[in-house]
């Protein structure tokens, strides 16, 4: 009885860890001398937490997701491509924007960063390589989408004209830790890095969680009662 006992107790002591265990292990990919911040399958999540615009209110969270990190060859020389899924939780549900869309590609020796216009424009603005050249990033989106850009400590200024501006806050590792966009000296949108334990977000997530939980208290339970009737008779 009493290695039941142990057995039951030891899975409700692992689902809980599970439970709060980080499911982001943020590494980083090494291909030659390039470096990306992030290994195949890494899941890095924003909070929204200011829209004022609609959609955007809508939006709670934010998912860009490495789905393939590989080197190519162009003209005799290695790149690092990097291909991504990005994901919007909309209301609900976490709805795609782009799946396994081509994201980059990144010499180091060269001094050479460039990337799709679909790329530009939805998933350039989140993970960045490393170490941080904020010039490089600067100049490679300037060219990409004729856009002026500044620098302010490890802020890069992005200038979309129309008095709308997106403000990156990229830390060491190469992450956009806050990612705002503002017009008018209104922020449109401001998400910021989830650095905490994140829990797999689905719909009613958090209750199926919850339900997991006291399904295997209550299997303890039952089985501690069937092990002392068992016994008493």
């Amino acid at each position: 009885m009493k290695n039941n006992r142990i057995y039951w107790l030891s899975a409700l002591c692992f689902l809980i860890f599970f439970i709060n265990f980080p499911i982001n292990s943020f590494g980083n990919t090494v291909l030659g001398e390039s470096v990306f911040p992030a290994e195949i399958n890494d899941r890095f999540i924003w909070d929204s937490v200011n829209a004022t615009e609609s959609w955007y209110t809508e939006v709670d969270y934010i998912r860009f997701t490495a789905t393939n990190i590989y080197n190519e060859t162009n003209n005799d020389k290695n790149y690092l491509f990097v291909n991504y899924t990005l994901e919007y939780y909309h209301r609900i549900s976490w709805v795609p924007e782009h799946i396994n869309s081509f994201y980059m590609a990144y010499n180091k020796t060269l001094d050479f960063l460039n990337w799709s216009v679909e790329g530009f424009q939805h998933g350039d603005l989140f993970l960045f390589p490393t170490p941080v050249n904020y010039s490089l990033i600067g100049e490679a989106i300037e060219i990409a989408g004729s856009l002026n850009y500044s620098i302010s400590g490890e802020k890069l200024i992005l200038d979309y004209g129309n008095t709308t501006t997106i403000e990156l806050t990229i830390d060491p590792s190469g992450i956009s830790t806050i990612i705002e966009r503002i017009t008018n000296g209104t922020t449109i949108y401001r998400w910021e890095l989830n650095t905490d334990e994140i829990i797999i977000k689905v719909p009613f997530g958090n209750y199926y969680l919850i339900v997991m939980i006291i399904s295997v208290i209550s299997l303890v339970i039952v089985k501690k009662k069937k092990l002392s009737m068992a016994f008493k008779h």
